[in-house]
């Protein structure tokens, strides 16, 4: 059955607007043509959601009713095209129109269509008060371009700009007039113009000239380093001074992305002004430019999105012009670029084509395996010095360890099969000796505890949750692979749970049985014989009583709520989130949700809304995986594991990124992690 929230004027403030009918199967919005088909809409009902209006362009509609002139309903579309043209606009232009102004647009019946698809998901969700529209559609993030023109009216000049808006891709850039856009992105595209392109390669200096920088410098907006950083970027410049490629392993927390601004900032300094690569997660890169631009005056691009939008970047960002508007070969006109895995993954020649004076890579962990894409994609990179980023350098085995220290150094470490003879058990006191005597030259690792003595305590609890009489049942007829009872409740054949992984099916009982196919309708239909299906909170205590770790948590979050607390919720499965996020839904309780389908800029605009000061968010929902790569969400205290990792490496960067890294925090309050 289908599982709906009971309370009709609930507010869900989360990225996903998809509501999936099922926990067991993945669904998409399937528009039909047939308009009898459709769910009729109330359209008097405000909402918002995203449609595609104009050459696969997201636009934003918003629909209401009015009176036309015989005084019947006239259905009006909030738009974000020109009613007239049907030409693309900017958020900062959007207008009413009526469906007869849209209908120039063949396709537009079909669009509205899947609005009202959509609109009718919602309506149960959002008030009248919520916004058309994210506000940050209407920041300007960077110029692209100028052009001079003449009013054609008065023959004044006019001058326009190509605008990249805050949380939009490069695709969706629109020519603004000059009164329309922010001075200081003025200000800041004009010394980008007037930069003199740079052809001739500056040389790295001699190992002679590094001197140790006694004390931080100011950076950018005042900012300065700690002392324990202070020493990280004298070791990074250091080795970068001696053709040391390297690896910043200091534990999770400790500033490693300010380290590694600092030094290309240091090196910049130094006369080698890039180019300059960063290889980070996606959930990682709106924070890492958000750093550059904080820390330094270096002009830093994040490379990443369709090919229509790399393809905007490489016109009109990477290169400088000549004075006939044509691409130098050679000179950049960026100092940094900001990429994921992904784009590396997805062997773009134009990333091979530039001479990297020094490489970050972020989360270098991803390289553990020897044998993985990303490695090959790496070597096929010209990357003069190489710096690695890893909270957790040995996860598992030295085998990981040997890929990463092949990466950097493959002339010193060419032989797996000599490095594992010689480390590979790591069993006696020789050994590890002598490792650490290998890894210290091109390694730093320091703990919290080793550089900062007055961190906020960890209260840590492991909770061992008893499993509900209904999980019970299914974890026993799992285990004893009894089909007659696993297919009550299944309405088909596929329906049936797949016990070919064992394991994995038992692991889905004990966090919600509706997990498990069939189960669900299974464990409605009885609670109805118990309780009274027309009851307002039915599906929600089938849900609650369905799982003990739902049970505990509903016992445990009004107590953090009432206590200020703001939670952290994570899991290993995007099913299980959906079940908590309906939990939510019908408890009232305001949350967030980062999971691998929601997109980087879509992730960092839920991080902020959680963490600014004022926020009412509650409960942040996280994937581990996606949740766990470089993510700061320091403003919550209180981080709960619903389901731990096989890999204890990944609760570990999970407690650190999340909650328990109280340099980020800079107070005092008590940690909590619950663990189920």
């Amino acid at each position: 059955t289908e599982h709906t929230p009971v309370f009709s004027d609930q507010k869900r403030r989360s990225n996903r607007v998809v509501k999936r009918k099922k926990y067991t199967e993945d669904l998409d919005i399937k528009i039909t043509d047939d308009e009898d088909e459709q769910e009729d809409v109330d359209v008097t009902t405000t909402a918002a959601a995203v449609a595609s209006i104009s050459g696969g362009t997201a636009a934003q509609l918003k629909q209401e009713m009015e009176l036309d002139g015989d005084g019947l309903p006239s259905m009006q579309f909030f738009v974000v095209i020109k009613p007239d043209t049907l030409v693309l606009s900017s958020y900062l232009h959007c207008e009413w129109a009526s469906l007869e102004q849209l209908e120039k647009d063949k396709r537009i019946h079909q669009k509205i269509k899947r609005f009202k698809t959509k609109h009718a998901q919602m309506r149960h969700i959002f008030q009248e008060d919520e916004e058309p529209f994210n506000p940050d559609y209407v920041e300007v993030d960077r110029i692209l371009d100028v052009s001079h023109s003449v009013d054609k009216d008065n023959g004044e000049p006019v001058i326009y700009y190509l605008v990249k808006w805050c949380s939009l891709p490069y695709e969706d850039a629109t020519w603004e007039l000059k009164e329309d856009v922010d001075e200081g992105k003025v200000e800041e595209f004009s010394k980008i113009q007037n930069r003199q392109p740079r052809l001739k390669r500056t040389p790295r200096p001699a190992a002679s000239s590094w001197k140790k920088l006694e004390e931080t410098r100011e950076y950018k907006n005042g900012n300065t380093l700690r002392e324990y950083q202070l020493e990280g970027v004298n070791w990074l410049l250091f080795n970068w001074y001696n053709r040391q490629n390297c690896i910043l392993a200091d534990e999770m927390g400790l500033g490693k992305t300010i380290q590694s601004i600092a030094l290309l900032s240091e090196v910049y300094a130094a006369g080698v002004q890039g180019p300059f690569l960063v290889i980070a997660p996606l959930s990682t890169i709106t924070n890492w430019e958000r750093e550059f631009s904080t820390w330094t005056h270096m002009n830093a691009i994040v490379y990443h999105g369709s090919l229509a939008s790399r393809q905007m970047i490489q016109q009109y960002e990477m290169y400088c012009k000549d004075d006939k508007e044509h691409l130098i070969p050679g000179a950049y006109k960026f100092d940094a670029l900001i990429t994921t895995f992904e784009m590396v993954l997805s062997d773009c020649p134009e990333l091979r084509e530039i001479s990297w004076r020094c490489v970050i890579i972020d989360e270098a962990h991803r390289l553990k395996n020897r044998n993985c894409k990303l490695l090959d994609s790496l070597k096929m990179l010209d990357l003069e010095h190489k710096v690695l980023l890893t909270g957790t350098p040995l996860q598992n085995t030295v085998e990981e360890l040997f890929s990463l220290l092949h990466f950097l150094e493959p002339a010193q470490f060419p032989s797996e099969t000599e490095f594992l003879r010689d480390f590979g058990d790591l069993k006696t006191e020789e050994q590890v000796q002598k490792l650490q005597a290998i890894l210290k030259p091109m390694m730093l690792r320091r703990l919290k505890e080793d550089v900062e003595k007055n961190l906020a305590p960890k209260q840590e609890t492991i909770i061992e949750v008893e499993l509900t009489d209904v999980q019970k049942k299914y974890y026993r007829a799992i285990l004893e692979r009894n089909f007659s009872f696993l297919s009550l409740g299944a309405n088909s054949n596929s329906n049936v749970p797949n016990l070919l992984n064992t394991m994995m099916e038992l692991r889905k009982c004990c966090n919600h049985p509706y997990l498990i196919n069939g189960a669900e309708e299974k464990i409605v239909a009885e609670l109805r014989e118990v309780y009274d299906p027309l009851a307002p909170d039915f599906h929600l205590q089938a849900l609650i009583r369905s799982a003990g770790k739902l049970v505990l948590l509903d016992k445990l979050l009004p107590r953090l709520k009432a206590g200020g607390h703001k939670v952290l919720i994570f899991s290993q499965m995007v099913r299980c989130l959906d079940i908590l996020e309906d939990y939510l839904i019908n408890k009232r309780y305001l949350y967030e949700r980062i999971d691998g389908r929601v997109r980087g800029n879509l992730r960092q605009a839920a991080i902020d809304r959680f963490s600014k000061p004022d926020s009412d968010r509650f409960v942040f929902l996280l994937c581990t995986r996606a949740g766990g790569l470089g993510i700061n969400l320091t403003a919550a205290d209180t981080c709960v594991i619903f389901d731990s990792d096989w890999n204890p490496q990944n609760d570990l960067q999970v407690q650190v990124h999340a909650v328990l890294s109280p340099l980020y925090l800079g107070t005092c309050t008590q940690i909590s992690l619950f663990r189920d």
